[in-house]
């Protein structure tokens, strides 16, 4: 063989020395999906919108509603879900005697809605 054969020959081995195999595509395997992380505002601010309907629904001409800020707690629970709780008053037909409340409230983060609204006068 001549010198350029054997060179060619050497080239197109280490060429295929070289080549690399094909990839095998795996797939990573799935996780349970994170649960969403609850902003206590927003999970505060649905639940306040809730307990007002809520007192509304069941004082059909309620005066004033008010819900106390510094009473308000919201709680991280499994699941995505916030427990929201607190405390309010309202004047049950615009007089000046007025009704004191506390709520719970519990927030889906999943669905960004309220799912329960409960009230005790």
């Amino acid at each position: 063989m001549s010198r350029a054969s054997y060179l060619c020959l050497s080239f197109v081995l280490l060429l295929t020395a070289c080549e690399t195999p094909p990839q095998q595509t795996s797939r990573p395997a799935s996780r349970p999906a994170a649960e969403p992380r609850i902003v206590p505002r927003v999970a505060a601010d649905a639940c306040e919108q809730a307990v007002t309907a809520n007192v509304r629904k069941g004082h059909p001409e309620p005066g004033s509603i008010f819900l106390l800020e510094d009473r308000e707690q919201v709680s991280p629970r499994p699941g995505g879900i916030a427990a929201v709780t607190g405390e309010g008053t309202f004047e049950p037909d615009n007089s000046q005697a007025s009704i004191g409340f506390r709520y719970t409230c519990l927030y889906n983060g999943r669905t960004a809605r309220v799912d329960d609204v409960q009230l005790r006068y």
